[in-house]
């Protein structure tokens, strides 16, 4: 099935759209998080779109192949809170962007996350 995908062109869409999204994510800078309105961020997780707000950004240092590594933190809902895990995050001027998301904090009103782009 693998072999007739490939020579009918079958999921060359999918790999093309991997392509755009790594080419993407190399591409952003922490200015690209840092003027963001509260909630502009959504998750997408089983079905649903979750609200996340960038309440923090630094400058990592420069031990990457990234010119200018950065982290952002975001916070969400108290629930349900994400496992650490790779999720389709909706950015408004960037669209779809596959990030690596790592649960930090929580209290009984908020979540918090760290994304690192190094």
């Amino acid at each position: 099935m693998r072999d007739a995908n490939k020579k009918n062109g079958a999921g060359l869409a999918d790999n093309r759209r991997f392509e755009t999204t790594a080419t993407m994510i190399d591409l952003l800078k922490r200015q690209d998080f840092t003027e963001l309105a509260a909630g502009a961020l959504q998750i997408e997780c089983e079905g649903h779109n979750i609200p996340m707000s960038v309440v923090e950004t630094r400058d990592l240092p420069a031990r990457s192949p990234r010119a200018a590594p950065f982290a952002i933190v975001l916070e969400g809902p108290a629930t349900p809170v994400l496992a650490q895990a790779i999720y389709p995050v909706l950015h408004p001027l960037h669209g779809r962007l596959d990030l690596f998301i790592v649960p930090i904090s929580r209290d009984a009103s908020h979540a918090r996350y760290e994304v690192i782009f190094n």
